[in-house]
């Protein structure tokens, strides 16, 4: 257990030593103005238990407070809560328009900008380095 980026206990199922912030620059899905996304990229780390290689993590709902200090250099990557202000998760938003960026539309598809992070060409997605073990929750996805 670890505690999150409130204060309290939480059990997160992701942690790596080895995570980075992906940043790529792409269009706003309403203004359409070009901005930066981010996610987070391990090349390593444990999923639900499990030892995974090279996976991105979308859906983020939980993250420790190193993270989360770590993750103040990107403003626009933020907290997002339902209607009834209970439940959150953490997203990307346009500085200009302020529309959350879903991550359905960033790490579903082929052609999204964090589908496939290992074979992306040579500079599309900038990496910055994460400073020692990062803890969060949220949804792994490598490529097979």
């Amino acid at each position: 257990m670890g505690e999150d980026q409130d204060g309290t206990e939480e059990e997160f199922t992701i942690t790596s030593d080895q995570a980075f912030v992906a940043a790529v620059i792409a269009p706003c899905r309403n203004c359409h103005s070009q901005i930066e996304v981010i996610c987070i990229f391990c090349d390593s780390g444990i999923a639900s238990g499990e030892p995974l290689t090279q996976f991105s993590i979308s859906n983020v709902w939980a993250m420790d407070g190193g993270l989360a200090q770590q993750l103040k250099g990107w403003p626009n990557f933020r907290q997002v809560y339902t209607a009834g202000g209970q439940e959150s998760s953490f997203a990307n938003h346009c500085p200009h328009c302020g529309l959350v960026q879903e991550d359905l539309y960033l790490h579903s598809e082929p052609g999204d900008p964090f589908f496939d992070i290992p074979h992306a060409p040579p500079g599309a997605i900038k990496l910055t380095p994460l400073l020692g073990r990062v803890q969060l929750s949220g949804d792994e996805s490598f490529e097979i």
